[in-house]
C-alpha cells in the first residue's frame, strides 16, 4: 500500500488571503488511541487550537488514511481513520494540519484484535471484567488502581496478553500484567521485557480448561488519568526474537521465530528495497497476529549462519568479508566463533547487533588470529550494551571473531548479527530544535518564508556539502548556502507563493558532496521526544526519517534584514538592524532573533519590535576567534496571533572580518595625583579612510581622560590621563580601548586590550627628629 498523508478538507467560506486567526495548533492525546486493522475509526483529537479550521493528517508510515476529518470545537477535532488489513500493527506517527499551522507528533496505534473499552467496576479480583480470548482492552490506570479481566481457555491452548503503556508516549508509566488462575496461583507475570522494554507480555499454555484472570496495575501502584493503557488479551502468537534477525534489502529471507510457548516457529518475509528506520515483522498464525513486530535489520551484508559446534579456533564458521554472521548463544558458556580471510591494512567495522533486534544478550566481542592471539576486544559500545571494534588487518592471513555473553548466560533466544563492512561515507542528519526537547516542523505563511536550522555531521570524509530538501508542497521552495567542509551547520530557507494551497507534506533531507565524486549515504533521523525522566533522561522517543513542512494561511507581518553595510571585526560589536511591516489591524510585539549566530558570535535573544514601533536592533558581539568570512544569516520573527506564529526574513550577508590593527599597552605606573601619558603603539593591516576614534575603557575610579583620534597613518594613540589624589590604588589590568572606524557610513567597532595601570599611594614625607632625641651617628 502506498504511503498516504492524509485527506486535504476543503474549509468553506475562508480565503487564501485572510489574516491567520489562529496559529500553533497542539496535538495532547487521541481518543481512542488505537485501533483494529482492517476498520474505519472514529478518533477525537485534542489539543490547543487543534478543532480551528483542521484539514489534514499527516501520518509517517502507510497503512492508514484520513477519510474525513471535522471540527468539534477549538480544541477538538473529529477525524475518521481507514486502517489497511495489512498494515504493520504497533506505532504509527502522526501530525495534524490546520489552516494555520502543524501540531507537534503523537502516535496512534494499531492493533490486530477487535477493541473495546474497559468497564469499571473491576478493581477487585473476585469481580474482573468478562472479555473474549481476542480482545483489546483501552483502560486506565489511577493511584493504587489495579484491573482484572477474566476470559476462558482449553488446556493447551495458548494466552497471550500484551500491553502498551509507556509505548503511548503520554506520561511516565510503567505497567505490570500477570496472568492467574482461579485460585489466585500466578501462571505468568511481566514487568519489562527484552522486546517491549519498560512494557510487558506474557505468553503460556493453558494448563487446564477454565478461567484464567489478567491482572493490570503499574508497577509502583502509582498511576493518574494519562497512564491509559492497551491491552492485547488473545491466542496470538508471541514470539521475541525473529533469527537471523534481518537481511538484503529486497531479499525474501527464511526467519525462525523464537521464543513462542508452542516452540519455533519458520516465516518467509520480503525485505523492503529502501532501508526503513524500523522495519518489522509481526508473526501470524491460524490463531491471529501478534500485537508487535519484530524487528529486523534491512542492510547489504549477505547473511552467513552459524553451524554448529563453533566453539574451537579450529571448528569456527568460516565466512567471507563484507558479511553478516548470525548465531545463536544457546546455553549459558556457550561461544560462537567465526573465521574470516582479510588483507593487510583493510578496515572494517565489527558491529555486534543483538538489543536492537530485542535479544537479551549483552554481548563480548573479540577479534584473534587464527593462531589464538587476541587483537582486539569490546563490550559495551558508547554505553550501550550492544559491541563495536573497528579493526584495521595487520598482515595478511586468516581471523577468527568470538562472540560470548558477558555473563556468560545463554538460552534460545540470544540471538545476534555480527555486521562485518567497509566504513562507508555517511552524514548524519537533523533538523535542529526550535526549542530543547521540541521537534521542529517547518511551517511557511503564503506568501512568506520560514527557515530552520540543519545539523550534517560528516562520518569518514570531510568536504563542501549541498543539503537539499525532497518533495514540498505545491507552491514552496528552499534556499540554502553551500555547507563548507570546516563546519556542520546550515541555515535553509523556504518560500512559499501567496498562492500556494494550504496543504502539508513529509519530506527528506539529504546531503552530498557538492563536487558529486564520491556517493555519501544519508541517515536523516528526527527525534520526539514524548516521555523524559529526571534529569531529563530520555525515556520514550518517536524516530522518524521525514520531516514536516505546511503551508498555512498569510500573518498580519513580514520582517526583514537591512544589511549591514560595514564588516563586523574579532572583538567587535555591531547593531542589527530588523524592519517590520506591519499588516492594518495588527500591532503586536514581534520577538525577533538571529536563526543561528556563526562560531565566535553572540547575538541578543531578547530583543522585541514593540507595538507602534515597526524596528529593532539586534545587538551582535564577537570573540576574537570568530570565523572571518562572509556569514548568510537570518533572522526569525515570532508573534502571538491567537497562538504563537513564525516567519523569517531573507538571507542578508554579514561579513565578520579580522580587526583592521592591533595594539601593544605598556605596564605603567603612577601616584594618586600624579597625571601621565599613556601611549599605546599601533599595528595597522586593514587601511581605513579618515579618522577613527579611539576611547580608552575600564580606568579605574578617580581616572579620566579624553577620546583620542587615528588615520591609517598613525603608529600609537597617547591618552592623557588625569589621576586624582583619590583615585584607587592597586593594579588595574583590565584597560582595553574601543575603536570605532566609519566604513561605508557604518561604524566598525573593534575592541582592542588589554593593557595594566598601576597606581600607588604617595610615600610618607621624610620624618623629622625629635628634640631630645640623638640625632642619627651621635654617640649616646
Amino acid at each position: 500500500m502506498t504511503k498516504s498523508v492524509g485527506l486535504i478538507v476543503a474549509v468553506c467560506g475562508i480565503a487564501a488571503a485572510t489574516v491567520a486567526s489562529a496559529a500553533s495548533p497542539r496535538l495532547d492525546h487521541l481518543q481512542p488511541q488505537g485501533g483494529q486493522r482492517g476498520t474505519e475509526v472514529a478518533v477525537t483529537l485534542i489539543g490547543g487550537r487543534i478543532g480551528q479550521e483542521p484539514q489534514q493528517v499527516l501520518f509517517y508510515d502507510p497503512g492508514i488514511e484520513l477519510k474525513a476529518i471535522e471540527r468539534i470545537d477549538d480544541n477538538q477535532a473529529k477525524a475518521t481513520f481507514a486502517i489497511a488489513a495489512d498494515c504493520q500493527p504497533g506505532i504509527h506517527g502522526i501530525r495534524v494540519r490546520t489552516a494555520t499551522g502543524l501540531t507537534n507528533l503523537r502516535t496512534f496505534h494499531v492493533g490486530t484484535l477487535p477493541e473495546i473499552n474497559e468497564a469499571e467496576p473491576n478493581t477487585e479480583f473476585e469481580k474482573p471484567q468478562p472479555i473474549t480470548l481476542g480482545t483489546v482492552v483501552n483502560g486506565v490506570i489511577t493511584n493504587e488502581d489495579v484491573d482484572y479481566f477474566v476470559v476462558e481457555a482449553k488446556e493447551g491452548e495458548r494466552i497471550s496478553v500484551e500491553v502498551e503503556g509507556l509505548r503511548l508516549g503520554r506520561t511516565f508509566f510503567d505497567p505490570a500484567i500477570a496472568i492467574l488462575d482461579e485460585e489466585r496461583f500466578e501462571v505468568a507475570a511481566s514487568d519489562d521485557a527484552p522486546l517491549l522494554l519498560q512494557d510487558g507480555f506474557c505468553s503460556v499454555i493453558a494448563p487446564k480448561t477454565g478461567k484464567y484472570i489478567v491482572e493490570m496495575r503499574e508497577t509502583s501502584y502509582r498511576g493518574d488519568d494519562a497512564s491509559t493503557y492497551r491491552l492485547h488479551v488473545g491466542k496470538f502468537p508471541r514470539p521475541t526474537v525473529a533469527f537471523p534477525g534481518g537481511g538484503k534489502p529486497g531479499e525474501e529471507v527464511e526467519l525462525k521465530l523464537l521464543g513462542d510457548p508452542l516452540g519455533e516457529k519458520v516465516a518467509k518475509v520480503k525485505l523492503p528495497e529502501a532501508p526503513p528506520l524500523d522495519f518489522r515483522f509481526a508473526a501470524e498464525d491460524e490463531n491471529g497476529a501478534a500485537a508487535t513486530g519484530l524487528p529486523l535489520r534491512v542492510v547489504d551484508l549477505p547473511n552467513v549462519i552459524e553451524a554448529e559446534p563453533n566453539h574451537e579456533l579450529d571448528n569456527a564458521t568460516r565466512g567471507e568479508l563484507p558479511a553478516a554472521f548470525c548465531g545463536v548463544i544457546g546455553e549459558a558458556g556457550d561461544l560462537d566463533r567465526f573465521r574470516f580471510a582479510a588483507k593487510k591494512g583493510e578496515v572494517w567495522d565489527m558491529n555486534i547487533v543483538a538489543r536492537e533486534i530485542r535479544s537479551p544478550l549483552d554481548a563480548i566481542l573479540r577479534v584473534r588470529k587464527a593462531s589464538g592471539e587476541e587483537l582486539a576486544g569490546s563490550d559495551d559500545n558508547a554505553g550501550r550494551p550492544d559491541s563495536y571494534i573497528r579493526f584495521t588487518i595487520p598482515e595478511d592471513g586468516e581471523y577468527v571473531a568470538d562472540v560470548v555473553d558477558q555473563l556468560n548466560q545463554g538460552g534460545p533466544t540470544y540471538a545476534y548479527r555480527l555486521e562485518v563492512a567497509k566504513p562507508r561515507l555517511a552524514v548524519d542528519i537533523v533538523l535542529e530544535e526550535r526549542s530543547q526537547f521540541e521537534t521542529t516542523e517547518v511551517v511557511v505563511p503564503q506568501g512568506g518564508r520560514a527557515a530552520v536550522m540543519v545539523t550534517a555531521n560528516r562520518a569518514e570524509f570531510g568536504g563542501d556539502l549541498n543539503v537539499l530538501f525532497g518533495a514540498l508542497p505545491e507552491g514552496v521552495t528552499h534556499e540554502t548556502v553551500m555547507l563548507t567542509g570546516d563546519y556542520n551547520r546550515v541555515p535553509m530557507l523556504l518560500r512559499a507563493t501567496p498562492e500556494a494551497p494550504l496543504a502539508g507534506q513529509l519530506t527528506t533531507v539529504t546531503a552530498e558532496l557538492t563536487d558529486k565524486s564520491q556517493p555519501v549515504l544519508n541517515r536523516f533521523r528526527q527525534q520526539t521526544w514524548l516521555i523524559r525522566g529526571s534529569n531529563n533522561v530520555n525515556v520514550w522517543s518517536h524516530y522518524a526519517t521525514q520531516g514536516a513542512v505546511a503551508v498555512a494561511q498569510p500573518l498580519p507581518f513580514s520582517i526583514k534584514i537591512v544589511e549591514p553595510k560595514a564588516p563586523l571585526v574579532q572583538s567587535g560589536s555591531k547593531e542589527l538592524k530588523v524592519v517590520a511591516e506591519k499588516k492594518e489591524g495588527f500591532d503586536g510585539r514581534i520577538a525577533v532573533r538571529m536563526l543561528y549566530d556563526p562560531p565566535g558570535l553572540s547575538s541578543h535573544q531578547g530583543i522585541g519590535i514593540e507595538p507602534g514601533q515597526t524596528e529593532a536592533v539586534i545587538p551582535l558581539t564577537t570573540n576574537p576567534q570568530a570565523w572571518p568570512r562572509d556569514w548568510k544569516i537570518i533572522v526569525v520573527a515570532e508573534a502571538d496571533v491567537n497562538g504563537t506564529v513564525r516567519t523569517a526574513s531573507e538571507f542578508a550577508t554579514l561579513k565578520i572580518a579580522p580587526q583592521y590593527l592591533a595594539m601593544a599597552y605598556p605596564t605603567v605606573a603612577t601616584e594618586q595625583g600624579k597625571s601621565l601619558d599613556y601611549s599605546i603603539a599601533i599595528t595597522q593591516t586593514t587601511p581605513f579612510n579618515g579618522a577613527a576614534k579611539v576611547e580608552l575603557v575600564g580606568l579605574p575610579p578617580g581616572v579620566t581622560t579624553q577620546p583620542q583620534e587615528i588615520t591609517k597613518d598613525s603608529t600609537e594613540v597617547k591618552f592623557p590621563l588625569q589621576v586624582a589624589a583619590d583615585a584607587r590604588v592597586g593594579h588595574h589590568k583590565q584597560l582595553y580601548c574601543v575603536v570605532t572606524i566609519i566604513e561605508n557610513d557604518e561604524p566598525v567597532v573593534h575592541t582592542v586590550g588589554t593593557g595594566e595601570l598601576r597606581i600607588d599611594a604617595p610615600l610618607p614625607p621624610p620624618q623629622t627628629a625629635q628634640e631630645g632625641t640623638p640625632a642619627t651617628g651621635e654617640a649616646s
